[in-house]
């Protein structure tokens, strides 16, 4: 049995996006466990019909899964959230913060713990206004109400184009900077490790880090080209790359 971790992905119409469900279709087998750790789409808030067709591939590929009897958990993002009516049709776990499982291994039972990690720097006032206003019940109603049209038009003028993003990532910042994030979330996976979880999975801050042998964070995929899977029979954690698809002509 694996269990696949995927996160930040911030998915749009991409080649990437195409890898990603060719893992999801080819690789994940029966009674392995899927989950999606936030920000898997740059853009996809609320129930609108209008991100289900957008995303439709995607949501070919849950069906799919469920029916070969996956296990399927969804922890939203700051990008994705409110989507408990999108998966209405769906057998998907939905959580706020973070999910936790205990896997068996060849040296015994493992307790794993995967947030997207938006809460860890709990430091960041201007972010956990935010997040706290987008979630709040006005807002959700709000969302609900109007055109998946409109929410991504708002959604594309406040999020950094793709550019800015991977111009930002935490390895062009300065020494200092980085090494500041990079504690703020090994110490909050340390708090976590001393609470008796023997890996602990992390993302949010696109920081392609990891302190062995207990804490990886997943990056920024769409530069890193990289996802984590546990394997019951190895007993941890390994990253791989996203396979490329060859164009067509």
């Amino acid at each position: 049995m694996k269990l696949w971790v995927f996160s930040d992905l911030h998915l749009e119409a991409s080649d990437l996006y195409q890898e990603f469900l060719s893992v999801l279709d080819q690789q994940v087998q029966a009674q392995d466990i899927v989950v999606f750790a936030g920000d898997i789409f740059d853009l996809f808030v609320g129930s609108s019909t209008y991100f289900r067709a957008k995303f439709s591939s995607f949501f070919e590929v849950l069906h799919r899964l469920e029916a070969r009897k996956v296990q399927l958990h969804y922890i939203f993002g700051n990008h994705d959230f409110n989507l408990h009516r999108a998966f209405g049709d769906l057998q998907i776990q939905l959580h706020d913060e973070h999910v936790s499982f205990t896997l068996g291994a060849p040296d015994g039972s493992k307790k794993i713990f995967i947030s997207h990690g938006d809460l860890v720097d709990q430091t960041d006032l201007p972010y956990l206004r935010l997040r706290k206003f987008f979630r709040s019940l006005p807002m959700r109603a709000l969302i609900a109400s109007v055109p998946g049209t409109w929410v991504q038009k708002v959604g594309a003028k406040i999020s950094r184009k793709s550019d800015q993003k991977t111009a930002d990532l935490p390895e062009s910042w300065d020494p200092q900077k980085r090494a500041e994030l990079r504690n703020t979330y090994r110490e909050y996976a340390r708090k976590k490790h001393r609470q008796g979880f023997d890996y602990v999975i992390l993302g949010h801050c696109h920081d392609l880090d990891e302190e062995m042998p207990f804490y990886w964070n997943m990056g920024y995929p769409p530069v890193h080209r990289q996802f984590l899977c546990f394997d019951s029979s190895m007993g941890t954690f390994l990253r791989y790359k996203f396979p490329g698809i060859p164009r067509k002509n």
